[in-house]
């Protein structure tokens, strides 16, 4: 009877809760709980600081939009040359070998056209050096020179935006400083006291905003810039070598077996240093002038 009464042990077990099952779904829910909590609290931090520099920029007024539209211009004008002043977009060593092949295969219309669809700096240096292969080493020497300084200072032309947004963004920071100060001294002309400052704070704001962003914006520009005129000299020094050599090996170097193209080694080194010399101080000269 006292069996009966108290349950069997069987009974008793299977009435007993599983403490370890309702603690793991209690710990689990705790946890989702927390997390999201968290992603929540982070997004609402990530809000609020967006939103507080919305704020900040919106106090600069006509300036800081200004600023943004041509710090737009800036940054499209850099991504697109570092795209286009790549190594190989300027000397590209497949063309050297290819051009070096088709020369001594006499294949010169060929030549001709494949350096002017390759629209690279060597390119247009070879198309012209071909198209004027029978005017002597001299002067085909000077043409390329010519050409290389021509394109170099193209390229160098094309950084202008960048320049120009490194300059204009301090200048309309100083601009935004001038405005802010005048709005601030009319502010106190018309409260008659300086008792309470909180009447120049948006002014002030405003003075120091646009003063920021003119400096946040052009110092990358300057940076950029300096990037961009470094890569062109590079290309520069690049093009004078392999257009040099070129060159060199096309007009002073003799066909195998013929004797009459056959030059005395001191009249060979003194054209090919001038040459060189030509097609060097042209692009050289380019990149002092432009800087």
């Amino acid at each position: 009877m006292l069996h009966f009464a108290l349950g069997s042990p069987y009974c008793l077990a299977q009435s007993e809760p599983d403490v370890g099952a309702t603690g793991t779904v209690a710990s689990t829910e705790l946890e989702t709980s927390t997390e999201a909590g968290i992603s929540e609290v982070g997004a609402e931090t990530e809000s609020s600081a967006l939103d507080e520099l919305v704020s900040k920029l919106r106090q600069g007024g006509i300036v800081v939009v200004l600023q943004i539209l041509l710090s737009i211009v800036g940054v499209s004008v850099a991504l697109e040359r570092f795209v286009h002043l790549r190594g190989k977009s300027l000397v590209p060593p497949k063309l050297i070998e290819e051009a070096d092949r088709l020369w001594h295969e006499g294949r010169y219309d060929e030549l001709v056209d494949k350096a002017g669809r390759n629209g690279s700096l060597l390119g247009l240096v070879i198309e012209e050096v071909v198209r004027h292969r029978n005017a002597g080493y001299q002067v085909v020497s000077q043409l390329a020179g010519d050409v290389a300084a021509r394109e170099i200072r193209r390229h160098l032309q094309r950084l202008f935006p960048i320049a120009l947004v490194a300059t204009l963004e301090p200048l309309l920071g100083l601009l935004g400083t001038m405005l802010g100060m005048i709005g601030a001294f009319e502010t106190v002309a018309v409260a008659g006291s300086m008792g309470d400052a909180s009447i120049l704070a948006d002014d002030i704001a405003k003075a120091l905003v646009t003063t920021a962003v003119g400096l946040i914006i052009a110092i990358p520009a300057v940076f950029v810039y300096q990037c961009l005129k470094s890569q062109i000299g590079f290309g520069s020094a690049a093009l004078d070598q392999a257009a040099s050599g070129l060159i060199s090996d096309w007009f002073l170097l003799p066909e195998p077996g013929d004797d009459a193209a056959v030059v005395s080694s001191g009249s060979k080194e003194a054209s090919q240093e001038s040459g060189a010399g030509d097609l060097a101080v042209g692009t050289e000269q380019e990149m002092e002038t432009t800087a």
